[in-house]
């Protein structure tokens, strides 16, 4: 017969044996089906061409017969032709209870190539990277992108890790057509036993982590992180009905064109005047301060709407500076007063009514009101104050992380899926933990006016937090603040770059009237948030003067990387950027390297490039594989930060000597196209913008009346 079939626990492996196709299964415990995990697998010559007809193998089963041997499959497959040697070869197939494997023997002229199929849409929710990763550089990907040294796929849906361990030569991919990771395999001349090896980790996060893991959530107005404003930065205690329409209108004017959903946050002000905790007369978290929002909070959500914008609140119900209306009617559901920051009113989470009533009626009312987005604060607040009064809780046997679990499920029953939910406070990660099933988005650190507040919470704690962004929720690293009251314009190169790099959600913490050219064009170039993922699922913890981030971009018609190498000091940094350590790039390659920001082609680089670095400032660059040396290449867009992950529609060679593609172009703003152009190289012509060649490097200046794509094309020629 031609195929055969063997099974162990939670493996499976067919063989065809004619033509040497593999196939492996995978399910695990309690699954009635089992999936296909490599898909199209087969042995072919080393050069890629498929092996003839090969005779019947002699098939001997070595588990068999070892009495010391009892969880572990191992079969051996041995294809001998009389008429081809090269057909002359063994292969292993052993499974035991956490991996398959599949081992050539005599094989250095054939390599085993196919398909792995993990997850249900692997273009989308399958991550690959380097499993025991040691680098320190936060290193995320827009796209199914494949590194360097990756030998491993996560599968965010079901916190699900396929580890490949390889004793040869290993390479993936990923296959646009196919929607799946691809894998070349073969023998490396200094190891005796070439072998690939399938080890299945269940539950990775939530078991290295020791968290609840959930996957992020995006049945809401946010497919990628959101963009907005919000009044705390912006205004603090200065909050009022009047300031957040005037600052909703102006964002709408200066960003609408770069952004469809734009978020108007209204913060916490809307019920408090101070930092003392005890609350205003005649407000509290069901009655706003008449005295700044007296239309009410209803007329400033319609009002937001009205401007084309998505209205969001500030919320804290697990406590409240007064005695509200709630708390008057359940004396029993109120513990004694514990003054803090936001308030000194707190509520028995173990009650049933608190649960199943004052809860739904605090996130009902901000459903009434037309919010479509809640940030739900003093979480960690809560849980310290809780440890200090749990005494008093009605059941004290309830541990403080299902207690405040129980509470937010009863919110997200009452608002439903479609209303984003922000988790703010996060001194710990022991509060984020409580909520990964029920919030969309989580802020990881503290305030951050200052630079070094800056570093502290933003910059450190999305380091040791970046593996959540995109797989549980969307990490907010807090609002963007860029005005001359806490920013130079080095510093507001790096905010800029950090938050449009990392993808993280990007909220204004200025007036927009506080903007000079320069602050709100660089600003512009993160509009929108590209959509990111971590490529380490690891917590990192940086360290020196230097912050490098890198995103690695996979499109269908090629990939690049755009690197950002931060100053976090007050003195000029020197720094050697390594392609292999730092960007896991292929050696043995030729890349590009392009200066965004002092927009100026660097060079070609094959392994190393020295930078400097100015104090407090940021440089990044465009990474571009030469794929061609007879043919121009781009190697930077201006439009986004990310040079293409957000603009660059479509790229393709045409015939050998032409270069084409379409962008997405805001408005009578400039698009400019930069091109390499190699030595014996010469342009020949041009189509959709204006062209202009400075010795080694051309510009391509797109420019449409409205927002819209725009096709262009460089056609060239060898001389």
């Amino acid at each position: 017969m031609a195929k055969r079939y063997f099974s162990y626990k939670n493996f499976s492996l067919e063989l065809d044996t004619a033509t040497a196709g593999i196939r492996c299964f995978y399910h695990s415990f309690g699954e009635k089906h089992e999936k296909v995990l490599i898909d199209k697998g087969r042995i072919v010559f080393k050069d890629g061409t498929p092996l003839p007809e090969l005779p019947e193998p002699e098939v001997t089963n070595l588990a068999l017969g070892r009495r010391n041997i009892v969880d572990f499959r191992t079969w051996k497959f041995s294809f001998r032709s009389k008429d081809d040697p090269r057909c002359c070869f063994d292969i292993f197939f052993n499974m035991n209870h956490e991996e398959a494997a599949v081992e050539l023997d005599l094989a250095a002229h054939i390599k085993f190539v196919g398909l792995l199929r993990w997850g249900d849409d692997p273009g989308k929710d399958t991550f690959a990277g380097e499993y025991d990763s040691r680098s320190t550089v936060l290193h995320s990907s827009s796209g199914p992108a494949v590194h360097a040294g990756d030998d491993a796929l996560f599968d965010r849906k079901n916190d699900r890790l396929l580890h490949l361990i390889p004793r040869g030569d290993l390479k993936l991919s990923f296959d646009w057509e196919e929607n799946a990771y691809a894998f070349e395999f073969g023998m490396h001349p200094e190891v005796p036993v070439t072998i690939l090896r399938l080890h299945v980790e269940e539950n990775y996060c939530e078991r290295k982590f020791h968290i609840p893991y959930a996957p992020i959530d995006k049945r809401n107005w946010f497919t990628t992180p959101p963009v907005g404003w919000m009044t705390w930065y912006s205004v603090k205690f200065e909050a009022s009905e009047k300031e957040v329409l005037e600052n909703t209108a102006a964002m709408k004017k200066l960003l609408g064109n770069y952004c469809e959903n734009l978020v108007s946050w209204v913060d916490w002000e809307w019920y408090h005047a101070s930092h003392s905790g005890r609350g205003e007369d005649n407000s509290d978290i069901f009655v706003p301060r008449q005295s700044v929002y007296p239309n009410g909070m209803k007329y400033v959500a319609q009002k937001i709407r009205e401007n084309g914008c998505i209205p969001a609140l500030w919320v804290a119900p697990t406590n409240d500076g007064r005695m509200n209306k709630w708390f008057e009617e359940h004396p029993d559901c109120v513990l004694p007063n514990k003054r803090s920051w936001s308030g000194q009113w707190w509520c028995d989470p173990t009650r049933d009514e608190v649960i199943n009533d004052y809860i739904p009626t605090v996130f009902e009312q901000v459903k009434a009101w037309e919010y479509a987005a809640v940030k739900w604060d003093c979480l960690t607040s809560t849980l310290r104050i809780w440890e200090d009064l749990r005494e008093h809780f009605s059941d004290p046997s309830v541990p403080l992380d299902e207690a405040l679990h129980r509470l937010e499920q009863s919110a997200r029953k009452t608002l439903g899926d479609d209303i984003f939910m922000l988790f703010c406070n996060a001194a710990n990660e022991d509060a984020i933990a409580v909520g990964t099933d029920v919030f969309n988005a989580a802020r990881v650190g503290g305030d951050v006016f200052g630079w070094f507040e800056f570093i502290d919470f933003a910059v450190d704690r999305l380091f040791y937090f970046y593996w959540m962004h995109n797989t549980m929720f969307y990490c907010d690293c807090d609002n963007i603040v860029l005005r001359p009251e806490y920013c130079t314009l080095p510093q507001v190169r790096s905010r800029v770059s950090f938050y449009g790099l990392s993808g993280v959600m990007l909220t204004v913490g200025d007036r927009f009237s506080e903007y000079d050219d320069s602050r709100l064009d660089m600003l512009r170039r993160i509009v929108p948030v590209v959509d990111s993922h971590a490529v380490d699922l690891t917590a990192k913890h940086p360290d020196g003067k230097e912050r490098i981030l890198l995103n690695t971009f996979a499109r269908p018609w090629g990939s690049w990387q755009v690197a950002a190498v931060m100053n976090t000091d007050a003195e000029p940094l020197n720094i050697t950027l390594d392609l292999a350590a730092d960007c896991r790039l292929e050696m043995g390659r030729s890349y590009a390297v392009y200066d965004y920001w002092n927009k100026r082609f660097l060079g070609i680089f094959t392994r190393k490039l020295e930078l400097t670095v100015a104090p407090f400032d940021t440089t990044v660059l465009r990474i571009t594989p030469v794929e061609k040396q007879d043919a121009v290449l781009l190697i930077s867009s201006s439009r986004h930060l990310t040079q293409g992950g957000c603009e660059l529609e479509s790229l393709a060679y045409e015939d050998g000597s032409c270069l084409s593609g379409r962008t997405k172009c805001i408005g009578k703003e400039p698009c400019v196209l930069t091109f390499f152009i190699p030595s014996g190289v010469e342009v020949t012509g041009s189509t959709g913008g204006t062209w202009l060649q400075e010795g080694e490097t051309g510009t391509l200046t797109l420019l449409a009346e409205n927002n819209g794509s725009v096709d262009w094309s460089v056609a060239y020629r060898n001389q």
